[in-house]
């Protein structure tokens, strides 16, 4: 069935659901977007560490004046996940600027400098990328340069951010936009063979060209849809959250993971307090166990503010059924280790509605498997990402000796046994001419190979034959990471961002 979108109901007006709303209006002039939601409950919580791509979605794609978010939700930038003990292993960052740290493939004699990252890369006080250098140094992204014209931003972070600001930005934004925001709760869908009619509400009913279910795990208007929903190898369903104070001088400017008995602890930095949490395996761990060692983790937050959310692995495997695309947790989730969630459901969003501006909104058969397939693509090559952090783990707990049994994909293993025949290699793609795999990279293989050696991976080719490293390419190594080190010296560190330097720029 084909028809042309004139107006869009979205129901849900979490971060999810007002992303959506904004991108759809934004790319798709003159189309009529409202949101309903019950506007008077409380904002959850969690979700609040992002991605590299999220400034991209938010300041280019949606158009969000930069400085006007910043004012108004006071991020924390967020420059790598930093695992400061993943199953006994030794610190390392996944840093959203570890391509930085190889050499350029065009130069000569690259081999030597792939080898010193192999050899050295456990060094990690001396060999730091910039955004590792943030991190280790507590500093923002931002620095004052006169010869720069003032204040100057280094570009490859992302978001820390306190969802209560964040949310209500997105409101007032989506306001601003001619988005209607209307306080309503939905309590019937009326569905005819997976179309959705109209929804009711307890005073009045909906209808629409397009509905978006944007309403996360209760999934009220997917739940009344037929659809097949993947489920993944993951054993982790529960998280506890509870925040604590903080100074702002004593930002890390990093989500910080650490391993626990059934599961692994996060702690997210914001403007307002330092968020924590607890993702665990509710097969291998009761509810008040997780708690006991939740609460003896941490220090400074109280064991009545702790609070529990449940989740599922997977994703249903068409996003756009009939008149109805959800969005958010409504789709899916694979679990927070990496916080791909939040910004890949607003690239989700980006995607829809650049797919519905390009075809003149036009939605038809076509138009919903394109997008379907390219939401199964990411979901999938997310699982990718995630699945090797388990394979990789190791411990002496139940949960941790089944962890590494984790189902592995088929790309993931061309890419492990690739790393192991190789070595580091930025001109190949080794998932290519496999009929089987037809799915884009969540992320590339040099950043795979050097997160899955920080967790033990090694490679045949590094170990077999007698490679060295002269002098010159050490001292070359050496001179740049010690330039990297002043430079961020300079940087300001989040208290002097927000209690000076913001409002001097």
């Amino acid at each position: 069935m084909s028809e042309r979108i004139e107006d869009v109901t979205v129901v849900g007006g979490g971060d999810s659901g007002l992303l959506a709303a904004l991108a759809l209006q934004r790319m798709n002039p003159g189309l009529d977007v409202s949101v309903v939601d019950d506007f008077g409950q409380p904002v959850p919580q969690v979700g609040k560490s992002t991605f590299l791509a999220i400034q991209q979605i938010l300041h280019d794609s949606l158009g969000i004046d930069e400085r006007s978010f910043v004012e108004a939700v006071k991020p924390v930038w967020k420059a790598s996940v930093y695992f400061r003990d993943w199953c006994g292993n030794e610190p390392f960052h996944y840093p959203f600027d570890q391509s930085r740290k190889f050499p350029n493939p065009e130069e000569r004699d690259t081999n030597e400098a792939f080898y010193f990252y192999y050899s050295e890369l456990h060094d990690s006080e001396a060999h730091q990328s910039k955004c590792e250098q943030l991190v280790a140094q507590g500093k923002s992204p931002w620095y004052f340069s006169p010869r720069e014209g003032g204040a100057r931003k280094y570009d490859n972070v992302a978001y820390h951010l306190n969802t209560e600001r964040f949310n209500e930005f997105l409101r007032d934004l989506c306001l601003d936009r001619g988005i209607r925001l209307i306080d309503d709760e939905v309590v019937t869908v009326d569905v005819a063979d997976d179309r959705i009619r109209r929804l009711r509400s307890r005073n009045r009913a909906y209808e629409a060209d397009l509905y978006v279910d944007a309403t996360g795990f209760s999934r009220v208007l997917r739940g009344e849809q037929t659809d097949d929903f993947r489920e993944f190898d993951l054993p982790l369903d529960a998280a506890l959250n509870a925040r604590s104070e903080i100074d702002l001088a004593d930002v890390v400017p990093a989500t910080v993971v650490e391993t626990g008995e059934a599961g692994w602890f996060w702690q997210i930095d914001t403007y307002d307090n330092r968020d924590r949490g607890y993702v665990y395996a509710s097969d291998y761990v009761s509810e008040a166990a997780a708690r006991e060692e939740f609460v003896a983790h941490c220090e400074g937050i109280d064991a009545d503010d702790v609070v529990k959310y449940e989740f599922d692995s997977g994703y249903h495997e068409r996003a756009w059924v009939e008149n109805c695309v959800a969005v958010g947790n409504a789709e899916g989730f694979v679990e927070p280790l990496q916080s791909t969630g939040l910004t890949a459901n607003a690239k989700a969003s980006v995607t829809l509605a650049t797919l519905l501006s390009g075809h003149g909104r036009v939605a038809d058969d076509a138009v919903r498997e394109r997008y379907n397939a390219w939401v199964r693509e990411t979901w999938e090559s997310i699982y990718d990402f995630i699945s090797v952090h388990y394979a990789y783990a190791d411990g002496d707990t139940e949960f941790w000796e089944d962890a590494q049994s984790v189902e592995l994909s088929r790309r993931t293993e061309l890419l492990i046994e690739a790393f192991d025949r190789t070595g580091f290699d930025a001109h190949v793609d080794p998932t290519m001419g496999h009929p089987e795999i037809d799915d884009p990279l969540f992320f590339q293989p040099l950043d795979f190979y050097a997160l899955i050696h920080h967790m033990g991976a090694t490679s045949a080719f590094y170990e077999s034959h007698d490679f060295e490293i002269d002098d010159e390419t050490r001292r070359a190594v050496e001179r740049n990471y010690g330039s990297i080190r002043e430079d961020v010296a300079d940087h300001y560190d989040h208290r002097e961002f927000y209690h000076g330097a913001l409002g001097q720029h």
